[in-house]
């Protein structure tokens, strides 16, 4: 898929999550973030066809490697700077999509 899609997809299944109240530190997102396994590791705790389930099927290796590599340039250049950059510091899924965000900037021009 197109990465424009794919980030926009990733970001509206994070809302998705937030809507439904789910919370997870900044310390575990970061984590996941260096790990490069953010998506496969919410598709395991969030698994598709649960209440609270996430579909990333349709992510293919490519999709998943633009997210994560993504992910992983923001966090290398400002983990531990969430507060002070962005206002974030009690739910590590704003972080996701704040730097998603960046990422489809990044994808469309910043102007």
């Amino acid at each position: 898929m197109r990465q424009s899609t794919a980030i926009t997809q990733f970001i509206m299944e994070i809302a998705f999550l937030l809507d439904k109240g789910v919370k997870y530190s900044l310390e575990e997102v970061n984590r996941h973030i260096e790990d490069k396994n953010v998506i496969e590791w919410l598709e395991k705790e969030h698994p598709f066809g649960t209440d609270i389930g996430l579909d990333f099927s349709m992510f293919e290796h490519d999709d998943r490697k633009f997210i994560h590599d993504g992910l992983e340039s923001y966090w290398g250049g400002y983990a531990g700077r969430e507060r002070r950059k962005w206002g974030i510091t009690d739910n590590g899924l704003c972080i996701l999509i704040c730097w998603s965000t960046e990422m489809t900037r990044d994808l469309l021009g910043r102007s």
